[in-house]
């Protein structure tokens, strides 16, 4: 894992160099592709060696819409065409549904569950209503983005306290890490002054989260 984890940081500090250099801005798709084609090597390396094939599968489709969900992200952050923009939000929530189902089909979702996802949704809502972010039309789509959001989160922490272990740590700290990471995107996107900072660790938390759920099948 830890051969891993230095080969996925290479990839990750190249892109984070790209974000900081404004120089350096033209290769930003390139970058944040290399790095989702990473997390899918990631995954597929350690579905093959942890003899995880099912777990694999399952996984699978959330991972593409993450890689498609990354392009089409990294061409709005190029060339800021609201279209790329709704198409990379689709994308990440297919993707949370995704790990969602992933995940309910180790453990079935029990109504307690449901209750920090409705609470996402009313914060969500109730910071998208005021004067300092600037969502217009998505307020609705970003209410329901939350709550998947929220429950992927719930159920990797249930999962930990379900099944102890280093693979439902994994999955924990993977799902708190993708949470961390889409909280991050109201301010970079929404927030009328946005830090380079907050990029980073938008793409900090999101691709350590990613790595951290692949890596989940080693063990």
């Amino acid at each position: 894992m830890l051969k891993m984890l230095a080969g996925y940081s290479l990839f990750a500090a190249g892109l984070f160099a790209v974000v900081l250099h404004p120089a350096w801005k033209k290769y930003y798709i390139a970058g944040k592709t290399v790095c989702s084609f990473a997390f899918l090597a990631v995954l597929a390396a350690a579905g093959i060696c942890g003899e995880k094939e099912a777990q694999l599968r399952l996984m699978l489709p959330a991972f593409l819409c993450c890689l498609a969900g990354d392009i089409f992200m990294g061409f709005y952050n190029r060339f800021r065409r609201r279209p790329q923009f709704l198409a990379g939000l689709f994308c990440f929530l297919a993707g949370h549904v995704g790990f969602v189902r992933w995940l309910c089909a180790r453990q079935p979702v029990r109504g307690t569950q449901l209750l920090f996802p409705a609470a996402a949704v009313l914060l969500a809502l109730g910071m998208t209503g005021g004067t300092y972010l600037h969502t217009g039309r998505l307020r609705p789509y970003i209410a329901v983005y939350a709550f998947f959001v929220a429950l992927f989160f719930t159920k990797g922490v249930c999962l930990r306290e379900a099944e102890p272990g280093t693979a439902s740590l994994m999955i924990a700290v993977g799902a708190a890490l993708f949470f961390l990471s889409d909280i991050s995107i109201l301010f970079l996107y929404f927030y009328k002054n946005r830090s380079v900072w907050i990029h980073i660790f938008n793409l900090a938390t999101y691709y350590y989260g990613m790595f951290f759920l692949a890596v989940s099948l080693l063990f």
